[in-house]
Formats: structure tokens, C-alpha cells, sequence
């Protein structure tokens, strides 16, 4: 969030690894260009420390490229649904429904849905017991990770 913009400012970011781009769904308009550019740097080594050990050397660490989604202006007046906006632009973005549907009128009925979602995902039993099964690889327990060039 941009405290310039009176906190209605959000980004959502969409790592397209297949394509190697960064699809940017910015309401400031391009206002954090910066930060995304740093993102689409890192995304390549992270796709690479990820990647089997076979397969790493063969994947390059070129910066993707950044691909801004056109956004509907003057969206999010309330400094307290940014994060709604967010989710909910990713997920339409991602399903590839139209943008334009989110907006003022109805972003109150998405902060409610996404809590209860997650509300039911924590008392789902089915994620309760896989949870319980879940053991961390040896780099999930390390306090730092390296990311080699």
C-alpha cells in the first residue's frame, strides 16, 4: 500500500512462469514500478533454487518481463479493502474474468467471502489432517536461504 495515496493503494502481482513475465495489476498506475522490477528479478532464482538439481543449469536468470494489466480507474475509495482488491483482481485476472466487475459496490460482499473461505479452510478437516502429515524439507528449517547466481 502507497501512504501517498491515502492508503487506497494496492498491487497484485502475477508471476507467469510459463510466459516469463510479471503481470502487474497496479491501481496507482505503474507507481511502484521499482518494487516490481526488484520482483522480476528474483523470480527467475527463485524458480531455479526450486527446481530439481538436473534441471537447474539449464534455466537462465534473466529478469521476466513486466506486463501491466489494464486497470479500472478510480476504484477502491475506502483505505480499508485494499487487500480485497487485491485478491479479487488476482483471482479475476487469473480466471480470466473481466476487471471491471470488482468495484465499490460490491467489494464489501468479497471481504466477507474471503474471510468466510478462510475461516472454513481452518476448520476443514482435510487440510487438519494434512497438516499433521507435513514435514519440512531441510531448507524450510534453515533460518536463511542462498540464492546462488
Amino acid at each position: 500500500m502507497d501512504p501517498i495515496q491515502n492508503g487506497n493503494h494496492w498491487v497484485g502481482v502475477c508471476a507467469n512462469i510459463i510466459e516469463k513475465r510479471v503481470e502487474v495489476l497496479d491501481s496507482g498506475r505503474a507507481k511502484n514500478r521499482q518494487h516490481v522490477e526488484k520482483y522480476a528479478a528474483l523470480i527467475p532464482r527463485i524458480v531455479k533454487a526450486a527446481a530439481p538439481p538436473e534441471r537447474q543449469k539449464q534455466l537462465l536468470l534473466a529478469s521476466y518481463s513486466i506486463v501491466d494489466v489494464p486497470m479500472k480507474t478510480r476504484l477502491n475509495k475506502s483505505c480499508c479493502d485494499c487487500g480485497a482488491y487485491a485478491l479479487k483482481h488476482l483471482e479475476c485476472h487469473f480466471l480470466g474474468i473481466d476487471l471491471s466487475l470488482v468495484d465499490d459496490e460490491i467489494i464489501m460482499g468479497c471481504r466477507q467471502k474471503i474471510g468466510v473461505d478462510l475461516w472454513e479452510a481452518a476448520h476443514d478437516p482435510i487440510y487438519a489432517e494434512a497438516i499433521t502429515r507435513y514435514v519440512p524439507s531441510p531448507w524450510e528449517r534453515e533460518e536463511s536461504f542462498e540464492l546462488e547466481d
